[in-house]
This record gives C-alpha cells, sequence and structure tokens, in this order.
C-alpha cells in the first residue's frame, strides 16, 4: 500500500519493483491498490463516496483487460529486465501503466454514469457525441483556443502536444445541453478518444468530482509533452487531415 502511495523510497521502491517482476501475484496486487485507492479516490471525494456498483466495477475491469490485450499480447520482452533500468526509466514505464488504468477508469465511469443518466433525460449525454465525424473533422481543423458551434452543443479545444510514443493529442472540452466533456483524442488512422470525464448538466443527480486532477494525472503519467504553438500545430494539424 505505501508503494502504491508512494511513500517508499528508491531502494525499497526498487525492492518491491523487482518482487512484481518476479511474481504476478505481487503485480496485481499493487496494480489493484493503483488503481482502487490513489485512482477512485481522486475520482471521488469523501463526502459523496459511495458503493462501487458492480456493472462500473466491470466496466472498469473489462477496459483494462481490452487494453493489456491490445498492448501487451505476450509478455513484454523488456519485462525482466526492469528491475536492473534506471530508476527514472522504471518510473516512466509504470507510469504509462498508470495513465492507462486512469483512462480505463474515467472512460469507464463516464460511460457507466451516462447509462445512469440515459434513464431520466431523453438527450444522449455528452460522451455519446465525443467520437461523432464532426468532432473529428475538427479535431484536425481548429488551432488551440478555437470555439466552434456544433448542432449538438460546442467544442473548445485546449491543447495539442505530442505524447511519449510520439502519438499526436488534443485536449478539448464540450459543452452540451445534457453535460459537459473534458477529452484527450490522439491521432492514429483517425481520432480516437483516449480519455474522457463527463459531468451532467442537471444539479439534482450524483456527479463526479476531481476531473481537473484525473486529467493532470492522466497526462503527467502518459508522458504529454509541451503544447505545440503556432506554426508548429498547424503543421502537425495538416499531417491528421486526409491527402486529397
Amino acid at each position: 500500500m505505501a508503494f502504491a502511495d508512494g511513500e517508499l523510497d528508491e531502494r525499497v521502491s526498487a525492492t518491491v519493483e523487482q518482487a512484481m517482476a518476479s511474481d504476478p501475484a505481487i503485480a496485481k496486487r499493487v496494480a489493484e491498490f493503483l488503481r482502487s485507492r490513489r485512482l477512485i479516490r481522486s475520482a471521488f471525494p469523501e463526502e459523496t463516496a459511495f458503493d462501487v456498483p458492480p456493472e462500473l466495477k466491470a466496466a472498469v475491469q473489462a477496459q483494462i483487460d481490452r487494453f493489456e490485450e491490445h498492448v501487451h499480447p505476450q509478455p513484454h520482452p523488456e519485462f525482466r529486465a526492469l528491475p536492473n533500468a534506471p530508476f527514472s526509466t522504471r518510473w516512466r514505464r509504470l507510469g504509462m501503466a498508470l495513465a492507462a488504468s486512469i483512462a480505463s477508469l474515467a472512460l469507464a465511469t463516464a460511460g457507466y454514469l451516462a447509462g445512469r443518466q440515459s434513464l431520466q433525460p431523453p438527450s444522449p449525454g455528452p460522451i455519446a457525441h465525443l467520437s461523432t465525424p464532426e468532432i473529428s473533422h475538427l479535431l484536425s481543423e481548429i488551432q488551440s483556443g478555437q470555439e466552434q458551434e456544433l448542432s449538438f452543443g460546442r467544442i473548445r479545444v485546449i491543447s495539442t502536444f505530442r505524447m511519449a510514443n510520439g502519438s499526436l493529442c488534443r485536449e478539448f472540452k464540450l459543452n452540451a445541453p445534457s453535460g459537459t466533456s473534458d477529452a484527450v483524442a490522439c491521432h492514429a488512422n483517425g481520432w480516437m478518444i483516449t480519455f474522457a470525464v463527463a459531468s451532467a448538466a442537471t444539479s439534482g443527480a450524483y456527479l463526479p468530482s476531481g476531473g481537473a486532477d484525473l486529467m493532470a494525472s492522466y497526462l503527467q503519467n502518459a508522458g504529454a509533452g509541451e503544447p505545440l504553438l503556432d506554426a508548429a500545430e498547424i503543421q502537425a494539424l495538416s499531417e491528421t487531415r486526409p491527402q486529397r
């Protein structure tokens, strides 16, 4: 638990990491601490804490399983070398795994809550609009700081940057009648939502808080670079548009 909270010194942390590398059960236990203790507590404050519904727990686990199957279909060739890697490198790898867990938690939570909220209002939740063709088109067109009206709300692009793996990503906010979404989309043969946190417009329903903290944690652990500005941003966006 102390390892999950970052309270151990470098020597003890390295010992724990070595144990994680040699024992999958320990690695799984630490991952559960990271997911449940740190991430969920940052997403749901104590005054609004509640028992996690089975549906939400299953949705989070499904997202994590799909990510792990896609990214790590077989044991990673560098995994056994983890204890001998430089400390900063080891934490960078753990940070990427944590970022994936944060994204899975946020997307699954938002999807679950959107489903719960959709039982009340007839209009679709803000999460449902994030992957529409209109959003994808504008992500390749408008520069950071600009806003654009849509048929279902208004989009504001906040920043453009590259992740540690070199992929081009954009942080943006979507305001719709049904609520607000803060999201990150990355480009790989089209724009794909990699992170999203939604809040409903109505004040009576339960709302998750800490969305800004989740966004900051995701960007930090995913290795988001400095924002691209002016000509650099224009050039990067031009590369995402279909060739004519």
